[in-house]
Parts: C-alpha cells; sequence; structure tokens
C-alpha cells in the first residue's frame, strides 16, 4: 500500500513537556532563535510538499480570511481539480468542510492544494476554480486521509510528504498508521501549560490502538542546544 501514496514524514518542534504551540512561548529573542530551527530543519530534510490541518493553516498563514462563496446557477460535479500538478513544491491542507479562505493560488511559493469532502457548496468551489487552487475530494462528509494520499500522489506525483500538525491532523494520520517517521525537534524550554495542544491527539471515541511504539534512529544536537531526534515507526 506505501507504493500508493507518498512516504509520510511528521516533523513537529516541542517543549520539553511535549507542547506545541510556539506562540504561547513569548516572542523574546532567544525564543524565536529557537523556533527558527523548525524552518532550517524542513529545509535541510528538503521535502517539497508538506500538509497542515485547516487550524494550522488559517492561524498560521491565511490570516482567518473568510471563504468567499461566488454565486453560481449551475451545480459543479465532484470531481478533482487539477491546476499544477508538475508544480515542484505543494501547500495542502485539509479542510473537508471548505472553511479556509483562500485569496491566491500560491502559499509561500508553493501551489495550493485543498482536501475537501463532497458536501462542500457549489460557490466555494467556484472561488477556487475562479483563483486556481486545486483541489480533490477524499470522502462524502468525512475525509478518508488515504484516499487523500493516495491521490496526491497519482494526480500530482507527491512522493514524500512532510506531515507538520497540528495535534488533531498528526493524531488522525497516526491512528491510520499513515506516518513513517517522526521527526521531533525537542527545544530547550518548558511550556508548563495545561491547555496547549501536545503532538499528537485522538479522540478516544475512534482510537484503534492503546499506543504506538517508535524506533529511535537518530539524535542530533543542532543550532541552539536543540535536539533534532528522528524516529521510525515499530510495525
Amino acid at each position: 500500500m506505501k507504493n500508493k501514496r507518498p512516504k509520510v514524514i511528521c516533523l513537529m518542534m516541542t517543549s520539553l513537556d511535549g507542547k506545541i504551540l510556539g506562540e504561547k512561548w513569548g516572542k523574546s529573542k532567544p525564543v524565536e532563535l529557537l523556533k527558527e530551527s523548525f524552518e532550517k530543519v524542513h529545509e535541510r530534510i528538503g521535502i517539497g510538499a508538506w500538509i497542515v490541518g485547516r487550524k494550522t493553516m488559517e492561524k498560521d498563514f491565511t490570516n482567518y480570511a473568510r471563504p468567499v462563496i461566488r454565486k453560481t446557477k449551475e451545480s459543479i460535479p465532484r470531481t478533482d481539480f487539477v491546476v499544477r500538478k508538475n508544480a515542484k513544491t505543494f501547500a495542502i491542507a485539509l479542510d473537508g468542510k471548505g472553511k479556509l479562505g483562500w485569496r491566491k493560488p500560491e502559499m509561500q511559493g508553493d501551489h495550493v492544494i485543498t482536501i475537501l469532502t463532497e458536501q462542500v457548496k457549489d460557490g466555494y468551489l467556484a472561488q477556487l476554480q475562479k483563483i486556481g487552487v486545486s483541489y480533490i475530494f477524499a470522502g462524502k462528509k468525512q475525509v478518508d486521509l488515504e484516499t487523500a494520499l493516495e491521490k496526491l500522489r497519482s494526480l500530482f506525483g507527491i512522493k514524500k510528504l512532510m506531515l507538520e500538525g497540528g495535534g488533531h491532523l498528526n493524531g488522525s494520520f497516526l491512528n491510520e498508521g499513515l506516518i513513517d517517521e517522526f521527526h521531533q525537534l525537542l527545544l530547550p524550554l518548558a511550556d508548563g501549560s495545561t491547555e496547549n495542544s501536545s503532538v499528537f491527539e485522538i479522540d478516544e471515541k475512534v482510537k484503534k490502538a492503546k499506543s504506538t511504539l517508535f524506533k529511535l534512529t537518530q539524535v542530533k544536537k543542532i543550532e541552539h542546544d536543540v535536539l533534532w531526534i528522528k524516529y521510525t515507526i515499530k510495525k
């Protein structure tokens, strides 16, 4: 099955107590230097396609823009819309209900692909087509991650995919056995919050296993006392 989908590498930066929301760590110069390690490692790994959940995308990239629903008299078929299958880099969002307010088809120079369900409105699809955002369908009411991954490979030729949160999206991938490697950037700071999200969050109602075992393959100290820890999943 793995050759039908991209290899998935999850990359996350965490505090010593496993929390992931960096905006809660303050904006002092030392903290900002620590957070810069994420982009540096992202570039070192060198994967040109990355995926995040809807909440992460709107918080960090689309600035909570409201979705545009265009007026359309005709029903739009629920078929995949591929604009740039040969793009070198891709920014991918999982947005089953069509809540992201896209204004352009690129994110930091990467071509945008959004993963939808068939319940999105015709006017939302019309807007995506108008501005040139690619979209794929991966379920009627809920996103099927395996279907989404297979389409990313077959339609766009994506062989490696960087998974970058948030915690619920990471948890969904882990729950479905779709993560091949986990790269943790362990930052030398403590969060201490009881509210901040953790790396993997899975609803108990859908959780398939008590735990997932990992195999340690690398520990490397990089800039500013950050540890780059690499694991593979034990099958």
